[in-house]
């Protein structure tokens, strides 16, 4: 029986467990005379996809050489083939030799339950999410990234009063705006995820905002400490005196653009942040008047 249509991802190491139904190709199977595409929850249409690995799969490392199971009925099935790899219908999804096709259009085949055949025919189809069996060695190198909260500096420090009129510098600490990378693997197949900085977008806490696409330019004392920052910054133009506790928050955020690849396949996946707050004091600068 090659009939095939949901996944339960098994994550070893964080005893983690993630089961997704659907439906399997309307045809009879071994069990009976089942329309899946009519019952779906039936036990003949039930299909599963289980992921095991050790190790967290970060930077250099294998993603501790997981293993997949696929089950459909209960009955041990393959979770990838000649044609591709097992998708929530029950058929196989594959690229071709050329790797001519884009990204999230694959080559569909469905097989006879009775005999293991392909069924004729060539169908070329657009996914939106890779195959389910290849998705969960993709959604477990996508976990294993470590993803760091932006480690922020200012000029003035952050930790000392600021003035309402007077440049502020941001920026983040040199080494942290970097690719962040990690893996896993089952069946041969290595997936490498990856989650790119693109911006960080700075809130005043004064109700304004300052989306930043690059680390900021820390700022040196060879600099007029009245000059504005050439990359990222802001001027208070009120004090934080009539916001709660007497502060403003200054909040920052990482947007990261995550993707995957390996074994010829590639994707994406939706944008992850990071933040960091912190409370800055914002006074006014009193002249004083001689006469």
């Amino acid at each position: 029986m090659q009939a095939l249509a949901l996944r339960l991802l098994t994550v070893a190491a964080a005893s983690l467990t993630m089961a997704i139904a659907a439906v399997a190709p309307a045809h009879a199977d071994s069990y009976g005379d089942t329309n899946c595409t009519v019952t779906p929850d039936a036990p003949q249409c039930v299909v599963t996809v289980t992921y095991t690995g050790g190790g967290n799969g970060n930077g250099n490392s294998g993603g501790g050489g997981g293993n997949t199971v696929c089950k459909v009925g209960g009955n041990v099935v393959e979770c990838h083939n000649a044609f591709g790899w097992l998708g929530k219908d029950g058929c196989y999804y594959g690229k071709d030799e050329s790797s001519f096709l884009p990204a999230n259009q694959w080559i569909k085949t469905c097989l006879d339950p009775a005999t293991g055949d392909p069924i004729p025919g060539l169908t070329i189809v657009t996914l939106f999410q890779p195959p389910v069996a290849l998705g969960v060695i993709t959604q477990r190198a996508v976990d294993n990234l470590t993803i760091p909260r932006p480690v922020i500096a200012a000029n003035p420090s952050l930790t000392t009063t600021q003035f309402v009129h007077v440049p502020v510098w941001w920026w983040v600490q040199p080494g942290w705006w970097q690719t962040q990378t990690a893996r896993a693997s089952a069946g041969g197949l290595t997936i490498e995820a990856k989650a790119v900085p693109r911006k960080i977008t700075w809130y005043a806490g004064d109700g304004s905002s300052v989306v930043c696409n690059g680390p900021g330019t820390p700022w040196t004392t060879s600099v007029n400490p009245l000059s504005a920052s050439p990359t990222c910054g802001h001027t208070y133009t009120k004090t934080s005196a009539n916001s709660p506790g007497g502060t403003f928050t200054l909040r920052a955020v990482a947007t990261w653009d995550v993707s995957w690849s390996g074994g010829g396949f590639s994707g994406t996946e939706p944008a992850i942040t990071t933040t960091t707050t912190v409370n800055v004091t914002v006074t006014e600068q009193r002249a004083v008047v001689v006469r």
